[in-house]
C-alpha cells in the first residue's frame, strides 16, 4: 500500500567558489517508507543522484539531469533511499554544459550523456561516503572540474531578464523588457529559451505560481481573491486554473 507523506529534506549552501552557479545542494530521505511525492515547477535545473541504502548495486540507481518544469510530476521513492540534487541558479547550467536547455524541458536525461564522469563508478563512490557532508564535498569537487569559467558571466543578458521578470511578476510587458535590454523581442526569446530552458512567458508563470503558493501556504486566512490580485492574476478563477495547471491541485490542497 502506498503511503503518501513528506520526505525529510535538508539543503547545503554551496562554497563561495560555486555559489555563482549553484543555488543549493539538497538531500531528501524517505525515512524507511515508500513515498509518493509531487514535484512542482520551481524555475531551476537540477542534477539528481538516486541512492538506495538497501541495495548498493541496484540497477535502478541513476544520475540524471532534470530540465526546467512547467507542470508537476509525480515520483515514487523506494524504501530506505536517498535522493541528492544540485540545483543550479537560473541560466547558469551552461557554465558546465553547452546543451540547449529547451531540449530537456519537462523531462530528464541520463547525466552521463552530458558528463561522462557521472557514471556508475561515481555513484558507487557517492554511496560509500560516510555522511552527507562527504557526499556534498564529492559533488562539489566534480562541479569544480566541470565549470567553464570563461562562460561564467553573472551580468549576461539572460540573467538580467530573469531578474526583471522576478521583480515585475505582477505585471509584465515582454516587449518593454526587450526594449530595455536593447534587443528585439524575437532575438531575446530565442536566447532566453536556449539558456534558461523555457520561454519568458513560461518562466513568468512559474515565478508567479510560486509567489502565489507562498501566499496561500503562509497566509491561509487570506482570501483567494486577495491572493489573485496581489500576484497579478485577473481573479480567483484565473488563479485556481493556473495553480491546477502547474500543480494538479486546487489552491486549498497546496
Amino acid at each position: 500500500m502506498l503511503t503518501v507523506i513528506r520526505m525529510s529534506y535538508k539543503e547545503y549552501i554551496p562554497p563561495k567558489n560555486l555559489n555563482l552557479i549553484v543555488d543549493t545542494i539538497w538531500i531528501a530521505t524517505n525515512n524507511g517508507k515508500e513515498i509518493e511525492s509531487r514535484i512542482l515547477p520551481d524555475g531551476y535545473v537540477d542534477i539528481i543522484f538516486d541512492l538506495d541504502k538497501q541495495m548498493h548495486l541496484n540497477p535502478e540507481n541513476e544520475i540524471r539531469v532534470s530540465g526546467m518544469m512547467t507542470k508537476f510530476k509525480k515520483v515514487v521513492s523506494r524504501e530506505n533511499s536517498e535522493t541528492l540534487g544540485v540545483r543550479f541558479k537560473t541560466g547558469q547550467f551552461n557554465s558546465i554544459s553547452n546543451i540547449s536547455l529547451s531540449q530537456i524541458k519537462n523531462t530528464t536525461i541520463n547525466a552521463s550523456n552530458l558528463f561522462p564522469k557521472l557514471n556508475n563508478s561515481f555513484l558507487d563512490e557517492l554511496f560509500d561516503k560516510k555522511n552527507h557532508l562527504e557526499k556534498v564535498q564529492l559533488i562539489n569537487s566534480f562541479l569544480m572540474t566541470e565549470i567553464n569559467w570563461s562562460s561564467l558571466d553573472i551580468n549576461k543578458l539572460e540573467h538580467s531578464v530573469c531578474k526583471t521578470i522576478r521583480s515585475n511578476y505582477r505585471e509584465l510587458d515582454l516587449s518593454k523588457v526587450a526594449k530595455n535590454h536593447c534587443i528585439s523581442l524575437r532575438q531575446l526569446e530565442r536566447r532566453f529559451k536556449t539558456i534558461v530552458g523555457v520561454t519568458m512567458k513560461e518562466y513568468h508563470s512559474i515565478i508567479r505560481f510560486n509567489k502565489a503558493k507562498d501566499y496561500i501556504t503562509k497566509m491561509p486566512n487570506l482570501s483567494l481573491l486577495s491572493v489573485a490580485f496581489d500576484n497579478g492574476y485577473f481573479d480567483h478563477s484565473h488563479l485556481a486554473k493556473e495553480i491546477n495547471k502547474m500543480s494538479g491541485l486546487n489552491p486549498s490542497e497546496l
